[in-house]
């Protein structure tokens, strides 16, 4: 905890120019000059969700789309168009919980037999395995601890951003009012859920959606606390934001 104090000081007060060196150094130190990579293609398997944030791109409605899901033929031509193209992992972006707003997205999941979108999901990584030699990354969002074990079954990892562990930006007229699954506490709990189950986990922070920069520190701090207590964060990415 002392340790934590003293490190958010010191990120508060240095200069940019003074934490950069640092941080090269102890990249150089950790990492030498390599810099690795796995290609990757993406899987939007869909664009619904049920949050409002008020920075994004990637969700629409429903009228703006041909069908609420991709269908397990869709998914698969875009999985081995990426397996020819040399990819090595499918990386399936999708909004939160689309079936808890949208009618169209419930009666999807139903028709096929599909209790909820992170079981599509699962079926969809799962037909991914047996069809090609790629391997499911998964990202749907705020799950709990029985949905991290269900894809934990049929993909090589999962991920969550944790955006931001600041509260304020949940309030009124902030970018995540209105939005459930932004809750920091809801997002950090995922995360500390997939460590229990030494899930190999992908988090990160926004930048540029309303925050300071000692809520910058206060967010990676947090991600900081989870990896030291479960080991299983195996990339933190730092996402600038622009509008378009």
């Amino acid at each position: 905890m002392h340790g934590d104090i003293a490190l958010r000081e010191i990120l508060h007060r240095e200069p940019l120019e003074c934490l950069l060196r640092e941080a090269a150094q102890l990249r150089d130190q950790g990492h030498g000059g390599v810099v690795s990579y796995s290609r990757k293609v993406f899987v939007p398997l869909t664009r619904l969700c049920r949050n409002v944030c008020h920075y994004c791109t990637f969700a629409t409605s429903p009228r703006a789309l041909d069908a609420p899901f991709l269908t397990p033929e869709e998914v698969l031509e875009i999985a081995q168009a990426g397996e020819r193209a040399g990819c090595h992992e499918v990386l399936f972006t999708l909004g939160d919980k689309p079936e808890f707003r949208y009618a169209i997205a419930r009666e999807y999941l139903n028709h096929f037999g599909y209790s909820s979108t992170i079981a599509y999901l699962a079926a969809m990584c799962e037909l991914v395995l047996a069809k090609t030699s790629l391997l499911p990354h998964a990202n749907p969002g705020v799950m709990t601890r029985a949905e991290l074990a269900m894809l934990r079954a049929v993909s090589a990892s999962q991920g969550i951003m944790l955006e931001t562990s600041s509260e304020r930006l949940c309030n009124a007229g902030q970018v995540h009012h209105g939005s459930p699954d932004k809750v920091p506490a809801a997002r950090l709990e995922t995360i500390r859920l997939a460590g229990e189950l030494q899930v190999p986990f992908t988090s990160g922070i926004l930048i540029g959606i309303g925050e300071t920069r000692e809520e910058r520190i206060d967010s990676l701090l947090a991600l900081r606390a989870l990896h030291a207590e479960y080991g299983h964060l195996q990339e933190v990415i730092v996402q600038n934001f622009r509008a378009k």
